[in-house]
């Protein structure tokens, strides 16, 4: 063989390396980020925060992307229902006919996560059983409209709750949330006993960062 030969074999050869090396890094890989969701009680009945669904009032957020920019190209993913605790306090009146409660959702995680502008939508149980319905009432942009929050590992939102009650209304045998299509279970605090919603009468606020400000009280 002779030498030219040699140098067409080697470029040959080289330009094989080049087009398998190219094939090799032009991959692209799908990796799932955070946790899965747990199985909702009643699948497909649950809202996304940003769904206007039963409730009446000011439209929520609108169309927000499913991720927050960062620094350095990363993206903060939205709060899946896994991520979250959800609790209802309720906090002191001037009536025994209307009840102010905070809800608070706090990232029990250990990554950071978006929750969506806007509002996180109620339901309640019935008969005590683990299956949710909306609960009915309207959207305040109370204390303002709202904003994106992305929560660190351990930090809470705040959003203010208010409805009318009495004993004659119907009873919930549970509380939740419904987030990205699964019912998040609430856990409620009471100042004595449990308060009842009259239907229609319910209002909730939007979520905060801080407790500032979002008491009806």
């Amino acid at each position: 063989m002779t030498q030219s030969a040699n140098r067409r074999s080697i470029v040959a050869l080289a330009g094989a390396g080049l087009a398998l090396t190219l094939s090799v890094t032009g991959c692209s890989f799908d990796f799932s980020v955070g946790e899965p969701e747990p199985t909702a009680a009643e699948p497909g009945t649950g809202l996304e925060p940003e769904e206007a669904g039963p409730l009446e009032g000011s439209s929520p957020g609108g169309d927000e992307p499913a991720s927050s920019p960062r620094a350095g190209g990363y993206e903060t993913p939205v709060c899946l229902a896994g991520q979250l605790i959800a609790e209802v306090h309720e906090q002191p009146s001037d009536s025994a006919e209307k009840v102010l409660a905070i809800l608070t959702l706090s990232n029990r995680s250990t990554a950071d996560c978006v929750l969506p502008k806007g509002w996180a939508p109620i339901g309640q149980g019935g008969g005590g059983g683990p299956y949710y319905a909306p609960v009915e009432g309207a959207r305040d942009p109370h204390p303002n409209a709202g904003m994106r929050i992305t929560l660190g590992p351990g930090a809470t939102a705040y959003a203010g709750l208010k409805w009318a009650t009495s004993p004659q209304c119907p009873s919930a045998g549970g509380w939740a949330v419904s987030w990205r299509g699964s019912w998040l279970p609430a856990e409620v605090t009471w100042q004595a006993e449990q308060r009842d919603i009259c239907p229609g009468s319910f209002t909730q606020g939007t979520l905060q960062p801080s407790p500032n400000a979002v008491n009806y009280g």
